[in-house]
């Protein structure tokens, strides 16, 4: 029998709101729900989803819809659209550079981080710091669009209680769809986005 490979065409991106939330006009901000996401795909309008931790549907709801948006500790955007454009941009330019990592922090930004001077690789030291943990954790995703890339983050995020990434989490959705793939699952806190080889 001949083996014919899955192919997974790419899907719309979900970005998580977790650190996010909804402004008030009395300027008492009011916190998203962890399990809420923004959807974006090309040709299509920018929703605001909620997921079932259980069966990994998205259910489309509007209960979110009249921003303002603020992404803790960033920008202010007017409409669940511009925050979609942001999140879409900051995407788009997420992967490293060749011989550095890309820092994706919780409110969406991201930032070039470099191995220490005279090092042509990151040493576990730097690692840590640079993502404020006791203990790292790698995932290698073994296909998809971050093949030959590792994710660097805290293994103790979640226990942590630290926000929700939303480009790791929309990074983790690429290589993992929903509709393939269970259970479902989030990436908490800082990540490093950084080729395979760059960790020694």
């Amino acid at each position: 029998m001949e083996y014919v490979p899955c192919l997974i065409t790419p899907g719309p991106l979900l970005f998580s709101l977790h650190n996010t939330e909804l402004v008030k006009p009395e300027g008492a901000n009011f916190p998203l729900p962890a399990r809420l996401f923004l959807r974006t795909a090309p040709g299509q309008p920018t929703l605001i989803v909620a997921l079932c931790g259980t069966t990994g549907q998205l259910f489309p709801t509007t209960t979110y819809d009249h921003g303002p948006f603020q992404v803790v500790g960033g920008q202010r955007y007017a409409t669940r659209q511009e925050l979609g454009a942001y999140f879409q941009s900051q995407h788009t330019g997420m992967r490293p550079a060749q011989g550095a990592a890309t820092l994706l922090a919780v409110d969406g930004s991201t930032r070039e981080v470099r191995p220490d001077k005279g090092r042509k690789s990151f040493g576990l030291a730097q690692l840590r710091a640079a993502l404020a943990a006791d203990y790292i954790d790698v995932h290698c995703p073994q296909h998809g669009p971050y093949e030959g890339y590792i994710f660097v983050f805290d293994d103790e995020g979640k226990n942590r209680r630290l926000p929700i990434n939303p480009l790791a989490t929309a990074a983790w959705y690429e290589t993992y769809p929903l509709e393939h793939y269970s259970p479902v699952d989030v990436v908490a806190g800082p990540v490093l986005l950084m080729k395979s080889d760059m960790l020694r």
